[in-house]
């Protein structure tokens, strides 16, 4: 099961679990996860929990959404990869992932795969020739 791993306020670990499809995530009370910092938005980011992989993505905040230090509009997340949101910092953790950091990675730059695979269906026998050769 994916959850995020926080700072609790009493200095020890805790862990929030994701549910599936989407899970919210900014300063406003409205989301189910709700960060005490003034730099992240009312509705900052929001991790997708789909059954081939987990995503998180920035909803259009001031100040960005960042995985591993870098900037991200939208990405796969891997096992150990660290979230900040303005100034809260948070670890995600899942003991269910079959794919390593490396190809998480990669996986945006395969057009149509993400999107493919929610679907259910292959890209690459969506894109394979027909009989006749063509595509």
């Amino acid at each position: 099961m994916p959850k995020l791993i926080i700072q609790a306020p009493n200095g020890g670990p805790a862990e929030i679990p994701l549910k599936s499809n989407a899970n919210s995530i900014g300063r406003g009370a409205e989301n189910d996860i709700d960060v005490e910092s003034t730099s992240a938005s009312r509705m900052h980011a929001r991790i997708v929990v789909a059954p081939a992989f987990v995503t998180i993505e920035d909803l259009g905040s001031s100040n960005g959404t960042f995985v591993n230090g870098e900037r991200v509009q939208s990405q796969v997340l891997a096992d150990g990869d660290a979230i900040r949101i303005g100034t809260f910092e948070m670890r995600f953790a899942t003991d269910t992932q079959t794919y390593t950091k490396v190809e998480a990675m990669r996986l945006p730059t395969v057009p149509g795969l993400l999107v493919d695979l929610d679907r259910g269906t292959s890209a690459a026998r969506d894109k394979s020739p027909d009989r006749r050769g063509k595509l």
